[in-house]
């Protein structure tokens, strides 16, 4: 039945979190239905500028609730107001007059059978006012009956109202300043990806294989053609690849199901401690290099203070490594594992025989600066929730070699180490990724730190397990540490503790089966952390980056620019595109 002609049944509820910029102007667009008796009111998710000043301003009634997502806002705010009808409007929203006109008319004389009306938006991105590719028209349910809405408060992304009752149609646009710039966009979309991402695995809804490339192709399409997005030109089509990467990155986010119980990689039992450090190091042909970290180890632990055991694993060498070790250091314990095994199973051979209440991993290529494994050693007695410490390590000239980390995205996997990193060095993604936003000088907690030199808790070992063998060289630190984090440990850079490494002493032996190596371990690493789509995605990129060197190299060796070295680069390349980046299929 008709609401009648007294004051206007409805309150407009504005959805706040430091938004000062745009509030003026959404609530005097307003203001014709607060004129009409229409309750003003905002429900501000604890903004830490203007906004709620300015919403007292212009007379809203202000309520403060932490933000937990945005149908859970929308769904407490029905509950905050008594008017029969609510309209909801964002920030950056404006209202016409002529849409003014339209909500009266739509609650005062409407059908008493309608529970809510659909209202057409207009998005303008960038100054401009967007013509297809779902932003025109976007019509978005806003205005509800109060007692017959409710918003499903599990879906925080787009989120849905459930109507107890028909809804109508309006025809006036709502408009919307969506996006000043194409950084603001991504950056929405990206808080988007990650709350869309939670809701699918919490709700158990895990992607397929066929799912990484198929969402984000149908969902470029649906924008493009189903959408109309051509005919907003250029800036549609750019719209549309950003939202298509953002649907990848939100599988990506979600990742694989959980493992089952059983693991290739499982906690060990070790023997009881009986010393306070255990140093294991892992060599292959770099003999000279390893008798100056065992003199360096030495001179470190000749002070006392500790009790300590070196223990040596030599992967088959061939320069006398064994020989040379049992000659100058009796002391040291030497295990020849009889074939070059890798890093990682070389640690893991050590690390079954170590007897300390702590374990270094530490390079031979490396020497000690002063106690550095001691004051590492001491640390992790020091805090007890450290699972594993690692030193500030020093390129021989002296500057920082820098070994912090956050765990690798997607993004970093398609830069890191590859040939757009070589044209595009200085990047966001890799500043992050080297955590180049925090001082070499800091004591802080990381994801995982390079494994030249790390000190584990034996505790934490035992917990998360030995290293993971499939790993033949690199990468194997980042899975293990991040086994121990999720074990409940912290990772921490120690600075006050100092090594000088050598780097690439033994991997340099080979570049082709160094580059294999580095790209081998890195889609297995993403296949542990992503899943088997995302690591076939990055094997397939890689692949193709040989290819496109190859072709790069060959046309700088035929423009007569140093024949010889383009020669042995597309040598490399291919050998290493022949390697197929397949774990146990090492270049011979």
């Amino acid at each position: 039945m008709p609401e009648g002609n007294g004051p206007l049944p409805l309150a407009v509820v504005v959805l706040t979190r430091d938004e000062e910029r745009h509030l003026p102007d959404c609530l005097a667009s307003v203001q014709g239905l607060v004129t009409a008796g229409a309750l003003l009111f905002v429900l501000d998710s604890e903004s830490t500028d203007q906004t709620v000043a300015i919403a007292r301003r212009f007379g809203a009634r202000v309520a403060v609730r932490p933000f937990d997502g945005y149908a859970s806002q929308r769904q407490a705010a029905l509950r905050m107001v008594d008017r029969p009808w609510v309209l909801f409007l964002d920030a950056d929203e404006r209202l016409s007059p002529a849409l003014t006109a339209e909500v009266i008319d739509a609650v005062r004389t409407g059908s008493p059978d309608v529970a809510g009306y659909w209202l057409p938006r207009r998005n303008w991105i960038r100054g401009r006012e967007m013509r297809g590719g779902g932003w025109w028209p976007d019509y978005q349910l806003r205005l509800l009956r109060r007692d017959r809405a409710h918003y499903r408060v599990g879906r925080e992304v787009h989120e849905i109202v459930d109507l107890d009752g028909p809804a109508g149609w309006l025809s006036e646009p709502l408009l919307h300043l969506n996006y000043d710039s194409l950084r603001e966009f991504r950056a929405k979309q990206a808080h988007y990806a990650r709350m869309r991402a939670e809701s699918l695995r919490a709700a158990g809804q895990f992607p397929r294989r066929r799912t990484y490339i198929g969402q984000p192709a149908r969902e470029f399409f649906r924008r493009v053609v189903r959408l109309r997005g051509y005919r907003d030109g250029p800036l549609g089509l750019v719209l549309a690849a950003i939202l298509a990467w953002y649907e990848l990155r939100t599988w990506i986010w979600v990742g694989p199901p959980p493992p089952p119980e059983a693991s290739s990689v499982e906690p060990i039992a070790l023997p009881l401690p009986e010393i306070d450090l255990s140093v294991v190091i892992v060599s292959y042909n770099v003999r000279d290099l390893l008798l100056d970290c065992l003199t360096s180890l030495e001179a470190a632990f000749a002070a006392g203070g500790m009790t300590t055991e070196i223990i040596v694993v030599d992967n088959a060498s061939c320069d006398g490594t064994a020989e040379a070790v049992r000659r100058r250091f009796p002391s040291v314990r030497v295990v020849e594992a009889g074939a070059n095994r890798g890093f990682a199973a070389g640690c893991n051979m050590g690390i079954r025989l170590a007897r300390g209440r702590a374990i270094a991993l530490l390079n031979p290529d490396t020497t000690v600066v002063g106690d550095a494994l001691g004051t590492l050693a001491r640390y992790l007695e020091e805090h007890p929730d450290v699972g594993v410490a690692g030193p500030r390590v020093y390129r021989p000239d002296g500057t920082t070699q820098p070994t912090r980390r956050r765990f690798p995205t997607l993004a970093t996997g398609l830069l890191e180490s590859t040939i757009i990193q070589d044209y595009w060095k200085n990047n966001r993604v890799l500043r992050r990724y080297y955590v180049a936003d925090r001082s070499d000088d800091e004591e802080q907690e990381v994801d995982w730190l390079v494994g030249a030199c790390l000190v584990a808790r034996r505790e934490a070992v035992e917990m998360a397990g030995l290293l993971d063998e499939r790993f033949f060289m690199y990468s194997e630190e980042v899975e293990w540490c991040r086994r121990i984090r999720e074990a409940g440990w912290k990772i921490m850079y120690v600075p006050s503790a100092a090594v000088t490494h050598y780097e690439g002493a033994s991997s340099s032996q080979d570049i082709p089966a160094r580059q294999v190596d580095f790209d081998t371990s890195k889609v297995l690493l993403f296949e542990r952390l992503y899943g088997r789509g995302v690591a076939r995605f990055l094997r397939a990129f890689l692949l193709a980056s040989y290819l496109v060197r190859v072709v790069i190299e060959g046309a700088k060796g035929l423009a007569g620019h140093k024949p010889e070295l383009r020669r042995a680069r597309v040598a490399l390349y291919l050998r290493a595109f022949r390697s197929r980046l397949r774990p146990g299929r090492r270049l011979s």
